[in-house]
């Protein structure tokens, strides 16, 4: 029996043994269109943590918090016009990724409603892991990639050459600091040569990296960690752990109340240093990705026509024989709020972009 999550496939259970053909294509076909649309809406849901729509942005500049303080003056005097402290130029890309099934007129007259939900689902597990890879890849690359936009909001010629920026890299960029600190360059890049310990315990300084912007305000802070970085994390001295509804936990031991809601990861952990722990399987090993809470770090593109958002399918019939039922994402990431987020490498004192999540990537 095939997985019956697919959303539009929900109401087609006892139909699952008969043949398309006898069904109906059309009805079919309709149940893929719904069941695509509504997992776009979810995984947008999922991603909103993480990214903000610039759909009709392919670059924007943007505003920094003001810095400074009050210009001196005498009862004569006037202050001089100021502007505002800085701003960055942040471009973002749109990548194309697709999937696809197939049949024959002998393949199609045989195709059950059973057959063609699994094939539904098999697409919705492809698009989630491209989407992930390149949110990630977004967040760990650390240097800057140039993206030809060809297509402009009105189809005409696009912007040229956009510079995708990552997360704040040293650059020359200047970002404010809470209290009376200078504002100065920052690298939301960092490494640590020292497992994860007692006395190499690296969340008080990702704390402290996020909270100094003004920014970021006074939100919370969540690490979402790899699994391999879970045991020493736990094992932390000032590591507390979650409540749990399935383990009523000891009368003098200490847990964690009022966790995030997390949209991708798979389970809160607890917290440490000031930070919220969360799982992830998909952070590479040895690595770190920490955010403040209802930040977006990251700026999604789309094309501005609604039937070239999210996940949406398209029939094609090739030469009478032979039909073909593909699935179509066109999305781009890039940094947006460039100190709404870190990365740290633990295990290794220089920070280099992971195996396989350097952008853009190739597919």
């Amino acid at each position: 029996m095939a997985n019956t999550n697919a959303y539009g496939f929900i109401n087609m259970a006892d139909l699952f043994a008969q043949r398309v053909q006898s069904v109906g294509p059309q009805r079919v076909y309709d149940a893929v269109a719904l069941t695509a649309a509504e997992y776009t809406r979810v995984m947008d849901a999922l991603l909103a943590e993480w990214v903000a729509p610039v759909t009709n942005t392919p670059q924007i500049q943007y505003e920094l918090p003001g810095t400074g303080t009050l210009q001196p003056l005498d009862s004569e005097g006037n202050p001089m016009p100021v502007l505002p402290s800085g701003s960055y130029t942040v471009g973002f890309p749109i990548q194309g990724g697709g999937t696809a099934w197939g049949t024959n007129r002998v393949t199609r007259a045989l195709l059950t409603v059973e057959e063609a939900a699994r094939f539904t689902t098999d697409a919705l597990q492809r698009d989630k892991d491209w989407v992930i890879r390149h949110v990630l890849a977004a967040l760990l690359t650390n240097v800057t990639w140039t993206y030809t936009d060809n297509i402009g909001a009105g189809g005409s010629k696009g912007l040229g050459s956009l510079t995708i920026q990552p997360l704040a890299n040293a650059d020359s960029v200047v970002y404010g600091r809470k209290g009376f600190t200078a504002s100065a360059t920052n690298t939301h890049f960092l490494a640590q040569a020292a497992a994860i310990a007692d006395a190499t315990n690296p969340y008080p300084t990702i704390f402290t990296e996020l909270s100094h912007h003004p920014s970021n305000g006074s939100r919370r802070v969540v690490a979402y960690i790899a699994s391999d970085l879970v045991a020493t994390t736990k094992a932390l001295l000032t590591f507390i752990p979650t409540d749990s509804t399935d383990v009523i936990p000891a009368a003098s031991a200490a847990i964690s109340t009022n966790a995030p809601d997390i949209g991708v990861g798979d389970r809160v952990l607890g917290t440490v240093g000031g930070v919220w722990i969360v799982e992830w399987s998909a952070v590479p090993s040895g690595y770190i990705i920490a955010k403040v809470e209802g930040g977006s770090p990251l700026g999604m593109r789309e094309y501005p026509v609604p039937e070239l958002q999210g996940f949406f399918p398209e029939a094609y019939n090739v030469d009478g024989n032979h039909m073909v039922n593909r699935m179509i994402r066109y999305a781009g990431f890039g940094a947006l709020d460039r100190v709404a987020a870190l990365v740290m490498r633990i295990g290794n004192g220089t920070y280099a972009v992971p195996t396989g999540f350097l952008a853009p990537l190739p597919v």
